[in-house]
């Protein structure tokens, strides 16, 4: 993965830009960092004059004016529609009226890519990047550090009496028969094939 690394130099008083590239070493085994200088920065406008060591296709993918960027959409357009719809992201924002579009954006993350919330910050960068830069590690903890006893337990009587308002109790009656004998789990019971099994 490349990145942009800048260095002053002190005799001449330009800032110089390098791009530095992870190479593999075979024989070491090991990662590198190569760097190679893409240009310099104009101290008038402060952009990135593009060495004439660069091609102007090479120039052009450097420059951050014409680089396009993505953002992954498919999920948040998701979560964002069930969180409305089951009144989840205005209960969240009552009660945690400054954090609430954090605790989304990590809810999401766990939903969708799951693992360790120190990633979530790498993550939202592409699904959620108007938070991406409030949801560093740090950030993170300091937000679930936050959330007192008083808090969690706030939010959740107000969504169980929430999900209590259009709360359903559904029966599944399929019966399974098995022939396991070592299953302790099963039992006779009303068989509705007529089947002589637990």
């Amino acid at each position: 993965m490349a990145y942009q690394v800048r260095q002053l130099n002190k005799k001449t008083g330009v800032t110089y830009v390098y791009e530095a590239v992870a190479v593999w070493n075979k024989e070491l085994k090991q990662s590198r960092n190569k760097q190679v200088c893409i240009g310099k920065i104009d101290p008038a406008t402060g952009k990135i004059i593009p060495s004439k060591r660069l091609s102007p296709q090479q120039a052009a993918l450097r420059d951050p004016s014409i680089t396009a960027s993505a953002q992954i959409v498919g999920p948040a357009v998701v979560l964002n529609e069930l969180s409305k719809s089951t009144g989840l992201a205005s209960l969240l924002k009552s009660c945690f009226p400054k954090t609430y579009r954090q605790i989304l954006a990590m809810a999401s993350y766990l939903a969708i890519q799951g693992g360790a919330l120190t990633h979530c910050s790498s993550w939202a960068k592409s699904h959620e990047p108007s938070l991406a830069t409030s949801l560093s590690s740090q950030r993170i903890s300091e937000i679930i550090s936050s959330i007192g006893l008083d808090e969690k337990q706030t939010f959740l009587a107000k969504w169980m009496k929430k999900a209590l308002e259009d709360d359903y109790l559904c029966y599944d009656i399929t019966s399974i028969s098995s022939y396991s004998e070592l299953n302790e789990f099963i039992k006779y019971g009303y068989n509705r094939d007529d089947e002589k099994l637990p």
